[in-house]
């Protein structure tokens, strides 16, 4: 893992990660409640050995009596944690105690090429611990002149009281948190990569950049104006131009061949394939092209609840042949573009739009129009597999942090098996607050700053007034004519030979692409 996947990791992850951190951190407060404290106080004893006047002048004296003093203290360390000391310190100071118990609570120690021992004796308070450590010195003092006789030149004398250093507390609460706190990360991380190992989830358009060669054709945030309920309504400005990007670039996506038939679909049910479909139809009729949107969901139609539109006919009995299109065509609020919808649930739904009626239909309304398929989503059902061939551009729609990698591959490779021309994909309901972008590192909504941005502010007629007004007074005819400017293609230089051809049999000019626009052959580390 690289420093850039651990970031990533750490962005993303951020909430398991604090959550165990304070888990590590309150588990180490917990211990410090319940376990009882204890105080440890260090006090020193020296060793030395007493030289006669008669023998001070002799210089072999002193080091004799050095090195008899080194040969006893080594003998004398046992001595400062025997049982015999211990009962003289709970006679002294009456502490409530087996002589056994105190002795485990006290601690010689002879550093190597010294004459010193080293008392550490622990108690229930500060105080105590002191209280132990000098009564131990002194009680070892008297059991030494007592072993060695009045007459020894041995001595053990107090050198450093445990007055004079502080008690150490145990157990100590800066160990305890920082042992809490580095335990809580641990988990934390260990949790955060397990999850992201396993997690397939696409989030970002990163996400799918990364795993798939399929292009993205637009990034849509997360938005009530995108809600399917709202097709008819002014958005906001940000998903307003994701809503024109995503035209913008389904637009020029084959120049050699503009889409005329446009499917949108989805890998399961809920990721919003309708709201994109009824919105893009929007944003099409607003840039002066006719429009029509087919529900072709006929196990679940909800066109006509989009656009408040009642019954009984609709796209099933056009295809039944006990209607005919012109009287089944509803216009809508939104100049430009009209509705075909579906009221009925057939009991045959993939025979009827895979059936010779439904293409002639798709042809019929594409020779004058935009023809915008809400197709049904592509894993449950058939049915998208059977439209894709008839349209020119399949865009799939998947859902922020809900769609799955695998979801989406089975999804286009089921499209590109039915011969369907997947123009690209559409990330929907993308997270777009700054908290989002922080965690995912996306700034694909970052470049305004807010609703009175430059960009807002623009001076630039709004899509309701021109299209209310395109068909009245003398300045909305010349900006339809305006609007209504084809998109820049080889056509416009040279004529295609094959284009009555194209016409006639609506078969897509494919351009050239790899063998497969689905997932890349990644190494495992690019899929965490």
């Amino acid at each position: 893992m690289t420093l850039r996947d651990f970031l990533k990791l750490t962005r993303r992850r951020v909430g398991t990660i604090l959550a165990c951190v304070l888990l590590g951190a309150a588990a180490a407060c917990a211990l410090l409640v319940l376990l009882p404290s204890h105080y440890t106080s260090h006090a020193t004893a020296y060793v030395r050995v007493a030289v006669s006047k008669s023998a001070s002048a002799d210089s072999n004296a002193y080091f004799n009596a050095s090195q008899l003093a080194a040969q006893k203290v080594k003998a004398f360390v046992p001595l400062f944690s025997s049982e015999t000391v211990a009962q003289a310190v709970i006679t002294q100071l009456g502490l409530p105690m087996t002589p056994d118990e105190l002795a485990a609570d006290v601690r010689a120690s002879n550093a190597a090429d010294s004459l010193t021992i080293e008392v550490a004796a622990t108690g229930s308070s500060a105080e105590q611990s002191r209280q132990i450590a000098d009564a131990v010195v002194n009680q070892a003092a008297v059991q030494v002149r007592r072993l060695e006789g009045a007459s020894s030149p041995v001595q053990v004398v107090m050198m450093t009281p445990a007055s004079l250093s502080q008690a150490e507390k145990s157990p100590s609460s800066p160990k305890y948190l920082a042992a809490g706190i580095l335990a809580g990360l641990i988990l934390g991380y260990g949790i955060a990569f397990t999850r992201q190992r396993f997690d397939t989830r696409l989030r970002t358009a990163d996400d799918i950049t990364e795993r798939f060669t399929t292009p993205i054709l637009a990034v849509l945030p997360q938005s009530k104006a995108i809600a399917r309920t709202q097709a008819a309504s002014e958005g906001d400005f940000y998903a307003g131009e994701a809503l024109r990007k995503l035209r913008t670039n389904l637009r020029y996506a084959n120049v050699d061949h503009q889409a005329r038939v446009i499917l949108i679909t989805s890998p399961q049910q809920n990721d919003g394939k309708s709201s994109v479909a009824a919105n893009l139809a929007k944003v099409i009729a607003m840039a002066g092209d006719d429009v029509v949107i087919i529900d072709a969901d006929l196990r679940r139609p909800s066109v006509a609840d989009t656009y408040g539109i009642r019954g009984p006919l609709g796209l099933l009995q056009v295809l039944v042949g006990s209607a005919r299109v012109e009287n089944v065509l509803r216009p809508s609020r939104i100049a430009g573009l009209s509705i075909l919808p579906t009221f009925d649930t057939p009991p045959n739904p993939s025979e009827l739009l895979g059936s010779g009626r439904m293409a002639e239909l798709v042809k019929y309304l594409s020779r004058d129009r935009i023809v915008i398929l809400d197709a049904p989503p592509v894993l449950p059902v058939t049915d998208a597999v059977v439209l894709a061939h008839l349209a020119d551009a399949v865009v799939m729609v998947a859902s922020a942090g809900r769609t799955r990698a695998e979801q989406l591959d089975h999804a286009l490779g089921a499209i590109e098996r039915g011969e369907g021309d997947v123009a690209g994909v559409v990330l929907n309901r993308a997270a777009s607050s700054k908290l989002a972008r922080l965690r995912y590192g996306d700034s694909e909504y970052g470049y305004a700053s807010g609703p009175q941005s430059d960009y807002v502010r623009a001076d630039r007629p709004t899509p309701s007034s021109d299209r209310s007004t395109a068909t009245h007074g003398p300045d909305s005819e010349e900006l339809s004519a305006t609007r209504r400017m084809p998109a820049v293609s080889a056509t416009d230089s040279e004529p295609d030979p094959h284009a009555n051809d194209h016409a006639g049999s609506r078969e897509p000019v494919h351009q050239t692409r790899p063998t497969s626009r689905r997932l890349k052959r990644a190494q495992p580390d690019e899929l965490d």
